[in-house]
């Protein structure tokens, strides 16, 4: 029996990059993906062709279950019916991954070399908002399916480099104010049994890295499948709560469960 089989499982921002990586890695595992976002057939953000339904379709493929629903997570009343609908098909949640992110969609003014005071408040919005605000909503609905069965995961995909900056100053705020929710979200969500952990990936492979012209060649950069076996590694582990508020590298939870990524390597934080 698969580890995660019959597990329900949430995965936002799945049509790609890290989202991807871990719906895929979560249906290995054996669960059902709820894979949402808001790229779906014949209409996609950033002109990619990538969907929730191609995403979706691979969990299938690789053994779990997956379900692609259309889910814009800046916006209330779709999160709201996202999450009515899974309550009532199954009463609960046992896995959440807030993934979603707009700071990197290329319909945003550039702001490459820009200081803070320089820099297109456009990208402010972007990073606040279509992130840490939309992982609080997402997150807001999606808690109480879990505390009333006493028991849940919710993993905040983010970035966290100490006693520096990382990348610019509005996406250093944006990651840091993920990391501090988080550890917020874990001391008032203990006496329910669920568990809230930060997960830091390193530079991945994403869709568009890819098409940047970087490949495994480079040996800096990891597959999203390493984030992903990561969050099974912390599904599965029954003491899972001793991370609860936590900020934590993938390379670092690689060592500690023994997971690799796809090419049998435990690639080191990027930083």
């Amino acid at each position: 029996m698969k580890p995660l089989q019959g597990k329900i499982a949430v995965v936002t921002g799945a049509s790609r990059g890290a989202g991807r990586g871990i719906a895929f890695e979560l249906g290995s595992a054996g669960a059902t993906v709820y894979v949402t976002g808001r790229s779906v057939k014949g209409a996609t953000t950033d002109n990619r062709p990538e969907t929730i339904e191609k995403t979706a379709d691979g969990v299938t493929s690789r053994g779990g279950k997956g379900i692609a629903i259309q889910c814009d997570h800046t916006s209330e009343s779709d999160v709201k019916k996202l999450f009515e609908q899974i309550e009532r098909k199954h009463g609960r949640i046992d896995i959440l991954v807030n993934s979603v992110f707009g700071g990197s969609e290329s319909s945003l003014p550039s702001g490459d070399g820009r200081r803070f005071w320089e820099r297109p408040l456009e990208h402010w919005n972007a990073m606040m908002v279509a992130g840490p605000k939309a992982y609080l909503l997402t997150t807001r609905y999606a808690v109480p399916l879990m505390t009333k069965h006493r028991k849940g995961v919710i993993v905040n995909i983010t970035f966290f480099i100490k006693d520096k900056i990382s990348s610019n100053l509005y996406y250093d705020l944006a990651m840091n104010a993920i990391n501090r929710m988080t550890l917020g979200m874990a001391k008032e969500l203990k006496d329910y049994n669920v568990s809230a952990i930060a997960v830091c990936p390193g530079w991945m492979r994403t869709e568009r890295v890819i098409d940047s012209g970087f490949g495994p060649e480079d040996g800096a950069t990891e597959t999203t499948a390493y984030v992903g076996r990561a969050i099974v590694a912390l599904a599965t582990d029954s003491t899972i709560s001793k991370f609860s508020g936590q900020s934590i590298m993938v390379a670092e939870l690689a060592r500690k469960y023994g997971f690799t990524d796809v090419d049998g390597t435990q690639p080191l934080p990027f930083e």
